[in-house]
């Protein structure tokens, strides 16, 4: 009888652990094609839409797989990262993936190559949301639908607008009200991100970096420009 039961508790072990294997995912592997697109193992094609600084991604990445031809790993200054392909854990769909290539620190944004295009300006956003702090990745992929922030198309024009004709910071005098007799500026910090949305893409956004001067004033990059934001436009996306 005790033979028959450590044999029946051998034969579960090893049903268990056959299971077990069977639900660790396989790393995928990808090849680039001519044309530039990244091929997945599984035929799944994907084209660079955006390098960082233009969009970013919302949520935490995990590694899907390296590409062929490229070192698996890579070193910044004294940081070393893996390279390939990732995607964002909370999206199942995988339309949007990361890439890390080799000796270089900025992410790439790839979107798969079967979807309609898309206009990824900021004119194109349907939404506007403030999110206080740095607002960098890992914290921000509940703001992918949570709806909120500021959705009136035309309000959304009349802000962008607005904030387009204002001068920068150091020709707007800004810089005269936080700066020092040494010439730095204190208590001038980032203090919180303005990000823009697309209906097509929810997990990736345009993120507008809001810089306080000390609460007396404040302003607002887009691109490479950067702007005095009117505080009534801030009041105005932070009550929403």
């Amino acid at each position: 009888m005790k033979r028959m039961y450590f044999i029946v508790m051998i034969l579960f072990v090893l049903l268990c652990g056959c299971s077990q294997n069977q639900a660790i995912k396989e790393p995928k592997s990808f090849t680039v094609s001519g044309n530039g697109n990244v091929v997945s193992d599984s035929g799944d094609e994907y084209t660079r839409i955006a390098n960082e600084g233009s969009l970013y991604y919302m949520g935490e990445l995990e590694f899907l797989g390296s590409v062929e031809g490229e070192a698996e790993t890579s070193q910044h200054l004294t940081d070393s990262y893996q390279t390939g392909m990732y995607a964002i854990k909370q999206d199942d769909i995988h339309n949007v993936l990361i890439r890390y290539e080799p000796n270089d620190e900025w992410f790439r944004v790839y979107r798969r190559a079967s979807l309609p295009a898309c206009d990824f300006s900021l004119d194109n956003c349907i939404r506007l949301e403030y999110v206080p702090g740095s607002g960098y990745f890992e914290d921000n992929f509940v703001h992918t639908t949570c709806g909120e922030g500021m959705t009136d198309p035309d309000e959304i024009a009349a802000f962008l607008s607005d904030v387009r004709s204002q001068k920068n910071p150091q020709e707007a005098g800004v810089n005269d009200l936080v700066k020092k007799p040494d010439g730095f500026l204190e208590n001038c910090y980032v203090c919180g991100v303005i990000y823009g949305f697309f209906a097509e893409e929810p997990n990736v956004a345009i993120r507008m970096a809001v810089t306080s001067y000390n609460d007396l004033a404040y302003s607002v990059s887009i691109g490479n420009a950067k702007y005095v934001l009117p505080e009534v436009w801030l009041q105005e996306l932070q009550s929403d």
